[in-house]
């Protein structure tokens, strides 16, 4: 069994990787912003001694002290970050207002780096600490050109986790941008080619195959290596 914590649980690919890790045996522990939905709510009866649901929005400064309290003196296995958002609609820099853009990269990249540098304490000696990334936060791969605002936004998260594996601050952790994959959610939308529980069984391998391993990789949902 392994002890997990899930930020971003309640909805999508948060709330299927919840899902898997209780299927599997895991103890998880799932930050939700609406801690309240259904969907979390009808796991919490199914796993009521293995599923801890903490309230907290991954953008307020505070938020590791009700993660911290409902840790008590447990470590981590997995630390995972996977709350994010789209941005606005229309993705045009010419039209982008100062608000969009800071909640976008607080949302998606400052965000889930400050909590993660907040909880690294947490995670055991080869844990594994993870973001949700995307392929289109690849400079290289230059896949984001519909999406500009929010493939930004996933290179900033990028940059800011090879950033913190190269500073003296770097955690006695595996560190881990995901590629998701293309996938049936609300962000995702109808015409994506992976259901939830494809995806969220790739990540899970994927999480799995590098814990008491090192080093900082950008991989997808099948293990297969992402350039930066």
């Amino acid at each position: 069994m392994h002890n997990v914590l899930i930020a971003g649980a309640s909805r999508g690919i948060g709330l299927g990787l919840t899902r898997a890790s209780l299927e599997r045996g895991d103890r998880v522990y799932a930050v939700a912003r609406n801690p309240n939905g259904e969907a979390l709510a009808e796991l919490q009866r199914q796993y009521p001694e293995r599923l801890i649901v903490i309230a907290g929005d991954l953008t307020a400064a505070d938020v590791a002290r009700p993660i911290e309290a409902a840790l008590q003196a447990q470590a981590l296995d997995i630390l995972l970050f996977n709350a994010g958002i789209m941005g606005p609609q229309h993705q045009d820099v010419a039209q982008a207002t100062p608000d969009e853009l800071a909640t976008l990269f607080l949302t998606n990249a400052v965000a889930p780096m400050r909590l993660a540098r907040q909880l690294a304490g947490r995670v055991r000696l080869g844990g594994v600490i993870a973001f949700m990334s995307s392929q289109m936060g690849s400079v290289a791969l230059a896949r984001s050109a519909e999406m500009p605002l929010y493939g930004a936004s996933k290179a900033a998260l990028n940059s800011l986790l090879q950033s913190w594996d190269r500073s003296a601050e770097r955690p006695q952790a595996c560190l881990l941008a995901l590629h998701p994959g293309w996938v049936r959610t609300d962000m995702g939308g109808d015409q994506a080619t992976l259901d939830v529980a494809t995806s969220a069984a790739g990540l899970l391998a994927s999480l799995d195959a590098h814990l008491d391993a090192n080093g900082c990789h950008f991989l997808d949902y099948q293990q297969q290596p992402l350039p930066w």
